[in-house]
């Protein structure tokens, strides 16, 4: 899925004849704390509520700010978790999308991000979580889908992350079922190290919010 695939146009951009109680108020009216500013269909940089609210005369214009906007953006056409990985690293409530030569294209919200990647990871469908951990050189996608498969399910998720603290490799699984019982046999018999598992006699939503917590230990 593509960045151009989740543009929200319900947000106007700022502009530089904007005064800072208008931008302000902008934010406020769309629960954000990140606008873009645009002017002559350029991206000029990303407007910050905290920056913002320091700023003694709210009557004074954006152009007549002498701040250094920051210009965090995605191109269009790039992959979503590109934009998800800006929105984690800048810690952003909106992601500018913009085409070549900064041209601006619209934002996507961090609701709207947190959103898709949940459907990315299928953290919305029925099913067990199974994390394993291993050394980096042992990872094998391809006997770890046999062993699961033989226990009549499948793989609706994969991730990997690595441990910086142990150098250990981080290997989420999101399966199609919660009785994950001869999984996790199948796995320690094959020397698998099942660092946790969300089944059984989780509820559904207590595994919903597991995976969720999850997903932003592992970073996705």
């Amino acid at each position: 899925m593509l960045c151009a695939d989740l543009i929200s146009n319900s947000i106007p951009a700022l502009q530089l004849h904007d005064t800072v109680s208008r931008a302000l108020q902008q934010m406020d009216d769309a629960d954000v704390v990140h606008l873009p500013i645009v002017a002559d269909g350029k991206y000029i940089g990303l407007a910050d509520e905290a920056e913002l609210l320091d700023i003694d005369n709210d009557d004074l214009l954006l152009e007549e700010l002498h701040i250094q906007w920051p210009k965090p953006a995605v191109n269009y056409l790039e992959h979503f978790l590109n934009a998800v990985k800006i929105a984690s690293e800048f810690k952003l409530t909106v992601v500018t999308v913009v085409k070549e030569g900064d041209e601006y294209v619209g934002i996507i919200t961090k609701q709207q991000l947190l959103s898709t990647l949940s459907e990315y990871t299928s953290a919305g469908e029925h099913g067990g979580i199974i994390l394993l951990e291993m050394e980096p050189r042992n990872f094998s996608l391809s006997e770890i889908s046999r062993i699961i498969e033989t226990n009549d399910a499948k793989i609706l998720h994969l991730n990997t992350y690595t441990d910086k603290s142990t150098g250990q490799l981080l290997v989420s699984i999101k399966i199609n079922r919660n009785d994950l019982q001869d999984i996790l046999a199948s796995l320690e018999r094959y020397e698998y190290t099942v660092k946790q598992y969300f089944g059984d006699n989780h509820s559904e939503d207590e595994m919903r919010d597991n995976y969720e917590h999850l997903m932003n230990y592992l970073s996705i």
